[in-house]
């Protein structure tokens, strides 16, 4: 007779007053459990994962694992593991808690173990859904979209994909710098046979002769290349993190340029293919972006290897106490602990590794002070880390304050290198036990942890979405962490995740509803499609249709027939093709054409035109791009005004000359120093302001100066210098790179400005991804014959050797750890 498959729905009708439900709860709290309340357990996880919906199995599962890692007694999950397919799961059990002679009088116990070899990769166990997926990437040549929650796998799969297809021109797009440099990494220290020396991760380093080449590059990169070789084409195309194509929110820019990268790709060869990579898809048909025309196959895993524990508290006012939220039952069971601030619960429940959750950088800064000022000094060596970030920053910089407790910070405010520095000293060192982050770790940043606490649920100004939820919760205990040989432990196949009211949170917030639509068992993630380019134009409405009209447009005069646009309107001029090209997006272009021509006119007539310093670069900007022109943000906005590009000029002249950060901190204090008045209210852009200038202003824009101690000043100094550089980076550069092409600036000063220097040495290690800071300490004499430079195709070779030399010579210990990012020579 056929077993009727039973529901979660039908479950939850019946379980609330049962004896099962007693003795689940039970056990969810870690209490004794009767005889008869584990066979009762056990009995009803067994029918469960025969006979239950996908919920129910996940809720057998859990039992499973609960009751083994209470108890130690790993038998009932060893053979769920087995009947599952969960291959990492049963050789830990076999390796690490049974002897031999137990598990070969088990039932097939010698057979499955032999079985389980064909599970092997390299020196880790696979599960049989990461085995299908793997399987599915290598026998596919197609377009495909590959899905698999955090730790399945995926950089693997992306690094034998590249290596299996050398002979052909790839590309792999991430979404960040930070994923940039891990993937250049990986891909290098793969290369065991030095069959991969160069990694293509800045438009520059393309030189126009390559016939086959691997590049990495975020989709701002990749369109650069693009504009600047119109005949360049691609053979496969790797998309990591592909949800970003969709979007957080509508006319999200860097969602569109990524679609547009697309539709070029597509344009210039029909042969190319796709390969998208996510963690969360739903539908894997809305990876298509409607200009182009491709097919794809997708394959993902409804594996479920990690079952979370999750907890709510409410101290934004007063003590609350701390609930575990039961997502099969949707209900909330209480604990008996009571905490009265989120620094409590922290010190309560905390791991060895926690990773503390929070949408703003000054959030993040201020909580990581109030934090490690409840902790003692720790007694562990750490000069070396001190003296690492003292000497390339400021030894008044408040993360040292924080190192000292055993707490550390990162977000997208810090120096890219500190950055860095911080993910590699957190999971080196068992001393730090916080690291406190935004939505930075929400890109594939990958740090060892084992608990998160959430002190906010909302990433910019929206909640976290589900698929964002799930994303950040699958940081914590990845697979190479639980089933470690030497420190695995089967409990982390319990994640432990906290959602916390604090003050850091909106007061209207509700945590109880926000954990129940986030994390109940049954919720499907709905793909949320902001991006224009992905949908149907048919179901758009009029506001809608004019907006992707306006944006295929534009990527019309960037890349002519790319679209099925009809009647499109080109702009003929140089100078509006060259805002194209540099993707200027401040202004309309093509309403604003006649004008730039005759502000272009009127600065040629200049008796001067040949730019030869900051001063007159910044007023060529403003005379040429902004003068009588509508633009779109204040960013921009600000340089129409004399004494913004008079600071501007200052920062630049900084940047040509080579200044480090740490030079720059101090040329930022004397300039502070000259300050008085009203002027030391000085602006720092609404991710930091404190203060309105004017009682109708709508943001805190401005911190004044004269509220600040030294040492403040220093910190604000660095957030300032970091701000400034990224608006340079990604605003300002573009417009000298126009001002390159009409020929209006001297080659070495536009060196000084885009480099940092003329000397091409340097410059040819800037093109390879090196920092400056780095760049200026591998030419000198030490490292010759260690440092490989090609001056005419500017490659460079770094040999393995370089990493010992600069340890005897007590180079700084972030610059150490930047140059295993480049080693291709072993």
């Amino acid at each position: 007779m056929d077993i009727k498959e039973i529901t979660l729905k039908e479950f939850r009708k019946y379980q609330n007053s049962t004896f099962f439900n007693n003795a689940y709860v039970k056990l969810q709290l870690g209490k004794k459990l009767s005889d008869e309340e584990i066979v009762n357990l056990l009995s009803t996880a067994i029918f469960f994962s025969n006979w239950g919906d996908i919920d129910l199995q996940k809720l057998g599962y859990k039992i499973i694992v609960s009751y083994s890692n209470k108890y130690s007694d790993y038998k009932p999950l060893y053979d769920f593991a087995i009947n599952k397919g969960y291959i990492p799961v049963s050789k830990f059990i076999e390796n690490k808690h049974s002897n031999n002679r137990e598990f070969e009088e088990h039932f097939f116990g010698l057979f499955f173990s032999s079985f389980k070899e064909n599970f092997k990769e390299k020196n880790y166990y696979i599960s049989n859904g990461q085995k299908k997926l793997i399987e599915f990437s290598s026998n596919n040549d197609s377009n495909i979209v590959l899905v698999a929650p955090t730790s399945y796998g995926k950089s693997e799969i992306i690094i034998n994909k590249i290596f299996s297809n050398l002979d052909k021109k790839i590309c792999v797009i991430v979404p960040s710098k930070a994923l940039l440099s891990q993937t250049k990494k990986r891909l290098l220290d793969s290369s065991v046979n030095n069959e991969l020396s160069r990694i293509i991760t800045h438009p520059e380093m393309y030189t126009g002769n390559e016939e086959k080449f691997v590049s990495v590059l975020t989709q701002e990169r990749l369109l650069r290349l693009l504009q600047k070789n119109e005949s360049l084409t691609f053979d496969l195309v790797l998309v990591d993190e592909a949800h970003n194509l969709f979007g957080d929110k509508k006319n999200d820019g860097r969602s569109i340029l990524l679609a547009q990268t697309i539709i070029i790709l597509k344009t210039r060869n029909d042969n190319v293919k796709f390969n998208f990579f996510s963690p969360f898809i739903s539908n894997p048909e809305n990876l298509k972006v409607k200009q182009s025309n491709y097919e794809i196959s997708s394959s993902g895993t409804d594996e479920f290897i990690k079952t979370e524990k999750y907890f709510i508290c409410d101290v934004y006012k007063s003590e609350g106490e701390l609930l575990l939220y039961e997502q099969f039952t949707n209900s909330l069971i209480k604990t008996d602990k009571i905490f009265r601030n989120e620094i409590e619960i922290l010190s309560s429940e905390k791991a060895a590794k926690n990773i503390v959750y929070l949408n703003r950088p000054k959030h993040i800064e201020n909580f990581s002070q109030k934090l490690s000022n409840s902790f003692s000094e720790i007694n562990n060596d750490i000069d070396e880390i001190i003296t690492a970030i003292s000497d390339f920053l400021h030894p008044e910089y408040d993360l040292l304050k924080c190192i000292k407790k055993g707490v550390v910070y990162h977000h997208g405010g810090m120096p890219e290198l500190v950055r860095f520095y911080v993910e590699n000293i957190f999971s080196k060192y068992n001393f730090l036990n916080f690291v406190i982050t935004s939505s930075t770790l929400l890109e594939g940043v990958n740090i060892p942890a084992e608990k998160i606490f959430l002190l906010s649920t909302k990433k910019g100004r929206s909640n976290l979405s589900i698929s964002q939820f799930k994303n950040l919760i699958g940081r914590i205990n990845r697979f190479s962490e639980i089933f470690n040989k030497e420190n695995g432990n089967l409990e982390l196949l319990e994640p432990h995740i906290y959602v916390i009211k604090s003050e850091y949170e909106n007061k209207r917030a509700n945590i109880e509803t926000f954990i129940k639509k986030k994390a109940r068992t049954e919720l499907k993630i709905e793909d949320e499609v902001n991006n224009l380019l992905l949908k149907n134009e048919e179901q758009l409405n009029e506001a809608d249709r004019k907006e992707l009209k306006k944006t295929l447009e534009y990527l019309e005069n960037i890349e002519p027939n790319s679209t099925d646009l009809v009647d499109v309107t080109y702009v003929v001029s140089h100078i509006a093709k060259l805002c194209y090209q540099n993707n200027i997006n401040d202004f309309d272009i093509k309403a604003n054409e006649d004008i730039l021509i005759e502000n272009l006119k009127h600065y040629r007539k200049q008796l001067f035109t040949i730019i030869k310093d900051c001063n007159e670069l910044m007023y060529a900007i403003y005379i040429i791009f902004l003068k009588d022109i509508d633009i779109y943000g204040d960013s921009i906005r600000r340089l129409q005004n004399a004494s913004a590009r008079n600071f501007y000029s200052m920062i630049l002249e900084w940047r040509s000359s080579s200044a480090s950060f740490k030079e720059m901190i101090g040329s930022f204090m004397k300039y502070w120093s000259t300050l008085s008045g009203e002027s030391l209210l000085v602006y720092i852009g609404d991710k930091w302001g404190e203060e309105k200038r004017n009682l109708n202003d709508i943001k805190e824009l401005y911190v004044d100066l004269r509220k600040k101690n030294n040492s403040q000043k220093i910190n604000l100094a660095i957030l300032k210098i970091k701000e400034e550089q990224d608006f340079v980076e990604f605003n300002l550069l573009k417009y000298v790179e126009i001002i390159n092409e009409l020929h209006l600036i001297d080659s070495d000063f536009y060196d000084k400005i885009k480099y940092g220097t003329s000397d091409k040495r340097l410059i040819a290690l800037l093109k390879n991804g090196f920092s400056l800071e780095l760049s200026k300490c591998v030419i000198q004499e030490n490292y010759r014959g260690l440092v490989e430079i090609n001056s005419r195709t500017e490659e460079v070779v770094i040999k393995a050797d370089i990493i010992e030399k600069m340890k005897l010579n007590n180079e700084n210990k972030i610059l150490i750890l930047e140059i295993k990012f480049h080693i291709n020579h072993r």
